[in-house]
């Protein structure tokens, strides 16, 4: 007779932990600090269009920061953009900013051509370059990430030093975030994201 009893005790159990588990996991936008101010910074994306901090007031930014030519980490970065890119199609106010941490090779045009060749959707997407003291202004000084440069890699290597994080920044320029580029750092990201959204007004 305990037996019987016992066994939907417990599943009630496991449903209520379940439960709280969820309700705890979800954020509101006061529970996510600002960790710091973008400052100004003039760059060009793709379409040799200016990108100043401007551009990313009024949105909820994601960041990250890739060159095209790299065979590393970058295309699986790129990868993540573009799955979160197809599931926050329901907030307008999302974009996405790649910002190359190789501006002498990374011209708008050959950002262009690799935004084509792999089917990014530019819609929403910024992939921004410019003069390197101004990349490197607003990549190490602004978005507070290491970055490398050309004259530092090893001979024969086909990489730059960066920062495999992504950053959430909110619709005042604020950097709101760091996340790990894998599932359970997505994951947070998006959480954060929505957060945000909830306070961002609705553009017309």
């Amino acid at each position: 007779m305990r037996s019987k009893t016992l066994g939907p005790l417990l599943l009630s159990l496991v449903g209520l932990l379940g439960l709280l588990a969820l309700g705890c996991s979800k954020k509101s936008a006061e529970d996510i600090p600002v960790l710091g101010q973008l400052p100004e910074f003039s760059l060009v994306d793709q379409d040799q269009q200016p990108f100043v901090r401007e551009s990313m007031e009024g949105n909820l930014s994601v960041s990250a920061f890739v060159f095209t030519h790299c065979r590393s980490t970058c295309p699986r970065i790129t990868a993540h953009m573009k799955g979160l890119q197809s599931r926050l199609s329901d907030l307008p106010s999302a974009q996405l900013v790649s910002v190359s941490v190789d501006p002498r090779n990374d011209t708008p045009e050959v950002i262009k051509a690799y935004m084509t060749k792999n089917a990014l959707d530019e819609s929403n997407w910024r992939f921004v370059t410019g003069e390197e003291e101004a990349i490197r202004r607003v990549v190490v000084d602004g978005f507070r990430v290491g970055l490398g440069d050309e004259d530092s890699k090893a001979a024969g290597a086909d990489d730059i030093m960066h920062s495999n994080s992504f950053v959430l920044v909110d619709a005042k320029a604020q950097v709101r975030g760091y996340y790990r580029a894998n599932n359970d750092g997505i994951a947070d990201l998006e959480r954060d994201l929505r957060a945000l959204a909830v306070v961002v007004p609705a553009k017309h």
